[in-house]
């Protein structure tokens, strides 16, 4: 049996990295094969759905790591309960995926900040052919809501100040960037592939 990681889109560089590490350090002695679905998937509910269940039923008769928050479709408990061979996630969504300790930072769910992936800072664009957006103050006012955007720094790649300042430009909030690592992640990842095997 081998072992499949299906994975939004947002982690590909969180997940290449660890399992690149897990490899080199040997942890296990199996293939785990990963397929990214579009970041940007849970903007629209009956596409990400729709993706998910097609990929799984190509994969049934392998263990399949959900690399998802729990909370990233409503309803995943209902149409993810007939699939016997899949792990998944108890934190919400990507944010509490990577980080350690939620008492150990401000909350991620707050209503005056938006906390966000390094993969968010890469892919808005990508996220933003889900959301409909109809032009730039559109993209503006979904994110308006917000007093400061936090990106959890997983050191996966250098988030250089024109990156910031590009997305500053798209959403006009201001942004700050927290360093969180990414052994956290690594963790759940190693336990997810155990369950597995």
């Amino acid at each position: 049996m081998k072992v499949f990681i299906l994975s939004c889109g947002v982690f590909e560089l969180e997940l290449n990295k660890v399992l690149k590490e897990i490899r080199e350090e040997k942890i296990f002695n199996k293939d785990i094969n990963v397929k990214y679905l579009p970041f940007g998937l849970h903007a629209n509910l009956d596409k990400l759905k729709s993706e998910i269940i097609s990929n799984l039923d190509k994969i049934k008769d392998n263990k399949v790591i959900l690399l998802y928050g729990s909370k990233c479709h409503y309803n995943f408990h209902e149409f993810l309960k007939d699939y016997k061979n899949i792990i998944t996630f108890d934190d919400s969504n990507c944010m509490e995926l990577i980080v350690k300790d939620i008492k150990n930072k401000r909350s991620i769910m707050d209503n005056k900040n938006l906390y966000i992936t390094p993969g968010w800072v890469l892919k808005f664009d990508e996220l933003n052919n889900f959301i409909n957006a109809v032009d730039i103050y559109d993209v503006r006012q979904q994110y308006g809501q917000y007093e400061n955007v936090i990106v959890g720094n997983t050191n996966v790649f250098d988030i250089t100040d024109k990156m910031i300042f590009d997305l500053f430009e798209k959403i006009q909030v201001p942004i700050e960037v927290e360093n969180i690592g990414i052994n956290n992640f690594k963790n759940k990842i190693i336990d997810a592939i155990n369950k597995c095997i």
